[in-house]
């Protein structure tokens, strides 16, 4: 009678939600909320997500670029100096280049250090960025929305949000639009955009883990989104190879550059 009792209880209280993490550490305990952490990182799945998407900076692309079509692929994980804090990702996928000695396919990247504690966007504490990463034109530039200091600028701001400037046409990412001066960047071209670019943003996951491994079929690169090139589709992000006449997937998504510092 008396464990039927305790039963009894247990079932009238419940243990646990099916609601995902609301935050990069889970509560332990009976009371926890239920955590789908497919990737084995610690965060849950679909947090990640929601978090790569509400703290977006204002992706300020020219309204005049000849060759916009893009896509985000992220990677969400705890900041590697704090895990507290959460660093993200963000692959910008483009389907060309239609620069200077364009081609199909291409990768440019910036992450994003978050106070997830704080409500989005105001969480957002630094922005890095590696235009044209591994060319006589890379220029690494970075912004701090906690005080600017010798070595990175105020971020920019607009609507709100701070702001990322992929060069027009080429798409090399910049932290700020005095980063992106043509004398200095390979004849780049930066502007402030009258509203941020909207793209289809898919989770990459981890390595180890690997649950995006076709982004035609995952929604991110495919006919119905408006991707045309045949050698494009059904890419595996983490696979070895380029995309397209780009660089690495696998490669930027682990790549320690794109960690911003976080606020002194």
């Amino acid at each position: 009678m008396r464990l039927a009792l305790i039963a009894l209880l247990a079932a009238a209280c419940g243990t646990a939600t099916d609601d995902p993490a609301e935050g990069p550490d889970a509560a332990v305990g009976p009371d926890a909320p239920t955590i789908v952490d497919r990737d084995e990182d610690g965060l849950d799945d679909a947090y990640e997500l929601k978090v790569a998407a509400d703290y977006m900076p204002y992706i300020s692309l020219d309204p005049a670029d000849g060759c916009a079509l893009s896509g985000l692929l992220v990677r969400v994980r705890k900041h590697p100096a704090d895990a507290s804090k959460l660093l993200v990702v963000y692959d910008h996928l483009f389907q060309s280049d239609c620069g200077f000695a364009g081609h199909v396919g291409d990768d440019e990247v910036f992450g994003v250090a978050i106070d997830p504690s704080r409500p989005a966007p105001g969480g957002v504490l630094a922005i890095k960025t590696a235009s044209h990463q591994g060319t006589a034109c890379e220029r690494i530039s970075e912004c701090s929305t906690c005080g600017g200091t010798d070595s990175r600028r105020p971020c920019d701001v607009a609507q709100g949000r701070p702001v990322v400037y992929p060069s027009k046409d080429k798409h090399g990412h910049y932290a700020t639009k005095s980063h992106c001066s043509a004398f200095s960047t390979c004849l780049d071209q930066c502007t402030l955009a009258p509203s941020p670019q909207q793209a289809p943003i898919a989770n990459a996951d981890e390595r180890v883990k690997p649950l995006l491994s076709n982004m035609t079929t995952g929604t991110l690169i495919n006919p119905a989104n408006g991707w045309t090139e045949a050698a494009l589709m059904n890419f595996d992000p983490w696979a070895p190879g380029d995309f397209g006449g780009a660089g690495s997937i696998a490669n930027d998504l682990v790549d320690p550059t794109f960690a911003p510092a976080l606020c002194p």
